[in-house]
């Protein structure tokens, strides 16, 4: 019956060309600007982190060493710490897994070769391939031994390994940044955060994080004249930390991430860390009460604007417009199938149900909807290439893709199928009897 439905919904689309098309165009353009901006936010509003970035905190506390005039209620949480406060909260190992860390660029090339490139890079005290789920393809992880050490050495991702060595299996060669040879001790995988979460205080709008290509301690990364890639804040008559200084024992520029994978967990790291930020202050270090607080990966990305207000807005606009355009589809198929209330009469004095005459003119709305979604296609990928083309962080992940080639047959479908439904039933519920007396 189906089949003879779907042969029926085209025979009569084909009778009514031009409003068949204008009921495709609008549903085509509605979803079409709904699977846009829908794409984008579903990019932008998942975990960093898949699996990993749920149970990871932000240490923050008001750590001011000396008055100043900016901030002074401390409305604005900060996550920077100076490089002691983070080595004494790491080497307390009061969470299952914690790093301190540092955004960091060097230039590092192979001795035997003459050409270097610049790597994006973390400079980490703690754990951070098991905080942050870096995958390791080959090697392994410093010790805490090498932490305290200071030793020269440095793990790099496998594309970079290729560049310098021309093989992924860099282990046990030597990289050198700043003069300083660094020996490989691991290769990892190339990695990246969905959403650039670290640091996000500091990105100054930056929303897509870039490949880690290299870690390296930040004991060694210091002794060989490497410094973070961002300023920090300093006491008064410190200089700021700028990219490459390593002059940064006056300065608070370290991030503390921590691990805590129950409620009971994460309630006792806090109890811990308040007790230490209030010794400091007790002991005179920290001039100001240091509220110390735990913010997970989301509310810490919230607090500090990482996705952009106007990506729920747009999702707002696109929803608003798609169902503009349901409604205006809504009227079109009533006043097409209400053009055969006569061809319905006479079906349903020969036999045919009220369910019959429904489901027919479900599925040929549902038909319509699909043909939408087609039109939709090209129409959804013009509206990502305008997106990319836009001076605005999220561009890149702008991208058409088989989720939303699906996605968009489902919306079609569905959109087809529900704005169908008011228009069916009215046609259904007419007296047949009168029907055919007026034709």
């Amino acid at each position: 019956m189906i089949h003879y439905y779907l042969r029926l919904a085209m025979r009569r689309s084909c009778m009514q060309p031009a409003i068949s098309l204008l009921v495709v165009l609008t549903m085509a353009i509605g979803v079409a600007a709904c699977m846009t901006t829908a794409t984008i936010f579903r990019a932008l509003e998942g975990e960093p982190l898949p699996g990993i970035s749920d149970h990871l905190s932000v240490v923050t506390i008001d750590a001011r060493e000396k008055m100043v005039d900016g901030n002074p209620t401390y409305t604005t949480p900060d996550s920077l710490l100076k490089l002691r406060d983070a080595i004494a909260l790491i080497d307390a190992h009061q969470a299952s897994g914690q790093v301190a860390l540092a955004q960091s660029y060097a230039q590092i090339g192979n001795p035997e070769r003459e050409q270097s490139y610049i790597a994006n890079g973390l400079m980490a005290y703690g754990a951070v391939f098991q905080v942050l789920g870096v995958p390791l393809r080959f090697g392994r992880p410093w010790s805490e031994s090498e932490l305290a050490s200071h030793a020269p050495v440095a793990l790099i991702d496998s594309d970079l390994a290729e560049k310098l060595f021309g093989t992924e299996d860099a282990v046990g060669r030597s990289v050198q940044m700043n003069t300083h040879r660094f020996r490989v001790i691991g290769v990892t995988a190339p990695w990246k955060p969905r959403i650039a979460f670290l640091g996000a205080a500091q990105n100054m709008g930056g929303i897509l994080a870039s490949n880690t290509q290299l870690f390296i301690p930040i004991g060694a990364a210091l002794d060989a004249g490497l410094g973070p890639a961002s300023s920090g804040e300093c006491d008064n008559g410190i200089a700021a930390v700028t990219f490459g200084t390593v002059d940064v024992q006056g300065c608070r520029w370290l991030e503390v991430w921590v691990s805590t994978t129950t409620p009971s967990a994460e309630a006792a790291y806090q109890s811990f860390l308040s007790n230490y930020a209030q010794g400091q202050h007790d002991a005179g270090r920290f001039v100001y009460p240091p509220q110390a607080e735990l913010y997970g990966t989301r509310a810490w990305m919230a607090l500090n604007h990482v996705v952009p207000n106007d990506v729920s807005l747009n999702l707002v606009f696109a929803g608003a417009f798609l169902l503009l355009c349901m409604m205006n589809v809504a009227g079109l198929l009533t006043a097409r199938f209400l053009r055969r209330v006569a061809d319905v009469a006479i079906r349903r004095a020969l036999g045919a149900s009220v369910r019959q005459i429904f489901e027919q003119h479900l599925i040929e709305s549902g038909l319509l909807g699909l043909a939408g979604g087609v039109a939709a296609l090209p129409l959804t990928w013009l509206g990502m290439w305008i997106v990319r083309k836009q001076p605005v962080g999220y561009a890149p992940i702008a991208q058409f893709s088989l989720s939303v080639f699906v996605g968009l047959a489902m919306l079609s479908l569905l959109v087809g199928m529900v704005v169908g439904i008011l228009p069916a039933w009215r046609v259904c519920k007419l007296p047949p009897a009168m029907q055919i007396k007026e034709s």
